[in-house]
């Protein structure tokens, strides 16, 4: 089986603008928070947003205090008059593509124009143009509609947003047949049309679709109607959960698409799914499984550490390196599992396959986390008294960092709020027990400029790693709650950060080489940097990429800035 993911899935512009202003205005603090209705028809969503304290309000009007958020559908005339009137903050979040249509409605009624609105009559949006239309609105919902419409003196046609754009050119035909003077506007977004017309364009490449949305998603429903219509198998789901293994495991190629309400990490669950049963279907779905279990637990971890530890023995000298690198890397896997599983603890929904796998492996990850961190402790012995001492040091860091997760702690609590926190603390733990550590107890080294290269360009590399992982989905980490770095600078300002901190730390690597610091076989280090810059230009072209090829790709580098210069130097 091969996946074919549609480029268009996932968020309208509508449903991100909205999803970013509740996110924004939670971040104020300025609660209660409650949507009138469901903000838009996915449940996950609405799970995501009543998990960050965001209620639905169904019958508003006795309420006080608050904000108030109107759903992205729209609200009717008279229902936006009570509102109105409430001792409520209203934010009105509709989406500006339904706004349009019920302004368009609003004026051609004044006008005297007979309204048509093309929709289903008991969606949300289709109730509010109804309601803008007045008393000279009407729905039609199909060719039968229409043709039992009354002598109308002046009609014209509209659409809900998400509708289908084949028929409604179908019904604006057969409407010119009864009255040839008939005006028109299509209102059917352009994100849905996008979606559509890529969904037929990419319906011949394949022999099954997958569309992935909320029961109740109009968009999502009418995807699935199209693909239907080509008599290709279609399987609907809200989550990768719902997908029969069976069924699809007998398809070659599948098209994966997905609703304007629907998250990414939902669609990228689904793919990461498909993949799984595609490995299951060729009987080889065994090695993905143990080697994705192998990846979310951190067992490459201790070798990452080793492998940099020693490519700094051969740039740096001195003996015990191997040593120094286990020992840190038992430490940081240790660091790592115990944090994951208390950062997990903490929300209820998963944005992550790696979140779900921790949860579900919880006992395992802490029996990971106190053998490596014992293991970390045994081999500090053999190193003396100064690791001993240093590992009781970053060991104390740690707990303090992660004792917000384990109970209130105003003080810490303050500490773990500081954009970037979580990065800047494993980015200097790895430079100092990987590198800084082990050159000045190991190595003789004072701290002198030879000292900083390995541990600064391994913070560079590190960061850069960092900001590869969180910008994959950006809009999931802000509705779960999830504090990273790019969703306090941005984007488009993080993605420079991260090519300019990669860079950074291959410049370092040369700088070292061309005043000898360092002998050539060091510049193998340059390929990490390299690789994270255009892997993450590659992946930023692809639709939803699986978390398991994004982390492979992260950690990855950082093996290969220890495993290239140790093989070229030793050799």
């Amino acid at each position: 089986m091969s996946v074919i993911v549609a480029k268009t899935a996932g968020f309208c512009w509508g449903v991100r603008r909205a999803v970013d202003s509740v996110v924004t205005e939670i971040k104020k603090g300025e609660g209660p928070f409650r949507v009138y209705g469901p903000l838009v028809h996915n449940p996950q969503v609405i799970e995501a947003l009543k998990d960050s304290g965001v209620g639905i309000s169904r019958e508003p009007w006795d309420e006080s205090g608050g904000t108030l958020f109107l759903r992205t559908h729209g609200v009717t005339v008279e229902e936006r008059s009570r509102l109105r009137k409430l001792p409520l903050v209203l934010k009105d979040l509709t989406c500006p593509r339904v706004g349009r249509a019920l302004a368009i409605a609003s004026k051609m009624s004044r006008n005297g124009y007979d309204v048509i609105i093309f929709g289903d009559s008991g969606h949300h949006e289709v109730k509010a143009i109804l309601s803008s239309a007045g008393s000279s609105g009407r729905v039609v919902s199909s060719v039968a509609d229409v043709r039992s419409l009354p002598d109308l003196k002046k009609p014209f046609l509209l659409s809900q947003t998400t509708q289908n754009g084949e028929e409604f050119i179908e019904i604006l035909s057969i409407l010119r047949k009864r009255w040839p003077e008939i005006e028109s506007s299509n209102t059917i977004c352009d994100s849905t049309a996008r979606r559509q017309k890529e969904l037929r364009e990419l319906l011949g490449k394949v022999d099954a679709v997958v569309v992935v949305g909320g029961r109740h998603s109009a968009n999502t429903e009418r995807l699935a109607l199209i693909a239907g219509e080509t008599g290709l198998p279609v399987f609907r789901v809200e989550t990768h959960e719902e997908l029969d293994a069976e069924s699809l495991g007998n398809y070659r190629r599948v098209l994966l698409s997905a609703g304007a309400s629907t998250p990414g990490w939902s669609i990228r669950k689904v793919r990461e799914r498909l993949l799984e049963i595609q490995g299951e279907s060729t009987g080889a779905g065994w090695i993905r499984t143990i080697f994705r279990s192998l990846i979310f637990s951190g067992v490459h971890i201790p070798f990452i550490a080793l492998v940099i530890a020693l490519a700094q023995r051969e740039t740096l000298g001195g003996s015990g390196w191997g040593t120094a690198g286990l020992a840190a890397g038992f430490l940081l896997w240790s660091f790592t599992n115990f944090t994951a599983v208390l950062e997990c603890r903490r929300v209820t929904m998963t944005s992550q396959k790696r979140q779900e796998f921790i949860r579900s492996h919880e006992g395992i990850m802490l029996a990971f986390a106190a053998l490596s961190f014992f293991g970390a402790c045994a081999l500090s012995f053999l190193l003396g008294t100064a690791w001993l001492l240093w590992t009781s040091v970053a060991t104390l860091f740690c707990f303090l960092y992660a004792l917000p997760l384990l109970r209130k702690s105003h003080f810490f609590d303050l500490l773990r709020a500081i954009p970037g926190s979580r990065e800047i603390m494993f980015t200097l733990a790895w430079s100092f027990l990987v590198c800084i550590l082990p050159a000045v107890t190991l190595a003789g080294l004072d701290f002198s400029l030879r000292l900083f290269i390995w541990p600064v360009s391994l913070a560079f590399l590190f960061f850069s790693r960092s900001l590869f992982l969180d910008l994959v989905d950006l809009q999931g980490d802000a509705l779960l709650g999830m504090d990273t770095l790019p969703l306090h600078l941005g984007a488009v300002r993080c993605r420079k950060i991260l090519h300019a901190s990669a860079t950074a730390g291959g410049l370092v690597q040369i700088t070292a080489v061309l005043l000898g610091k360092f002998p050539l076989c060091a510049l193998g280090f340059t390929i990490a940097p390299v690789l994270l810059i255009w892997a993450y230009i590659r992946l930023e072209k692809e639709s939803f990429p699986s978390e398991l090829s994004v982390r492979v790709i992260s950690d990855g580098s950082l093996a290969i800035a220890g495993l290239i210069p140790y093989l070229l130097c030793s050799t």
